[in-house]
């Protein structure tokens, strides 16, 4: 059976919405909310939160110590970097991408993701892109890469964009690999919703839906759009 490990890549120096991962959504900061329902993803072993070597950052740095996961530093731009230096001396066999700004990312989502890279023998598995065949809500699941492809791509002679995006180089084609879309059916099956956070704006929206709906930490994919389709948003 493979061992994943997934990197949560977090920073508080966001240029569209500063400080974004300890604003408040509900009762828990939106680092809490990511950090939480990551770790209830029954494929992990290892969860860390990848932020980097600013200043600003040491208060996040202190906020993972108070949740109890683990935190590494690297550099603001190289995220790719960042990752690889996180997953130094971890023997895991896949490693699992997720975005901070995803307070509702999902841990069966993840886990199906996973499950499905391995199943289908790929390098490298998603559930939503935007343009990609995965039709998940943006904002449930993650991206997963085996631990081979990761270093493949970590050694590649990459852009300055494509190593800040960490897996742009594989959507791109610029690194070829062999590519598996989760796809579901059903109330998931909703490509053209969006959960995640990128504005002050976005944040509203899903307080919104949190408090109408009386969506929890532990809420599952399935129970938030049932509520979104109830409430809206």
């Amino acid at each position: 059976m493979s061992s994943a490990t997934a990197v949560v890549q977090a920073r508080l120096g966001s240029t569209r919405f500063p400080g974004k991962m300890l604003e408040s959504l509900g009762e828990h900061t939106l680092l809490e909310w990511v950090v939480t329902r990551v770790r209830h993803a029954t494929c992990l072993q290892r969860v860390v939160v990848a932020t980097t070597t600013e200043p600003i950052d040491d208060q996040l740095v202190a906020i993972c110590k108070q949740l109890g996961v683990e935190s590494y530093r690297g550099p603001v731009d190289d995220v790719l970097a960042r990752f690889a230096g996180a997953l130094a001396g971890d023997p895991a066999d896949v490693v699992v991408r997720v975005c901070a700004d995803n307070p509702f990312v999902d841990p069966e989502c993840i886990d199906v993701v996973v499950k499905e890279l391995t199943s289908s023998a790929s390098d490298y598995a998603y559930n939503h892109r935007p343009h990609g065949l995965g039709n998940y809500a943006d904002g449930f699941g993650a991206e997963a890469l085996t631990r081979v492809m990761f270093e493949r791509l970590a050694s590649a002679q990459l852009t300055t964009a494509q190593r800040e995006h960490v897996t742009l180089a594989i959507v791109d084609g610029s690194v070829l690999c062999r590519v598996h879309a989760c796809r579901t059916s059903g109330i998931l099956a909703r490509p053209e919703l969006r959960f995640d956070v990128d504005t002050p704006a976005d944040l509203a929206r899903l307080e919104t839906l949190v408090s109408r709906g009386a969506i929890t930490l532990a809420a599952p994919a399935m129970e938030i759009v049932e509520q979104y389709d109830r409430v809206g948003s």
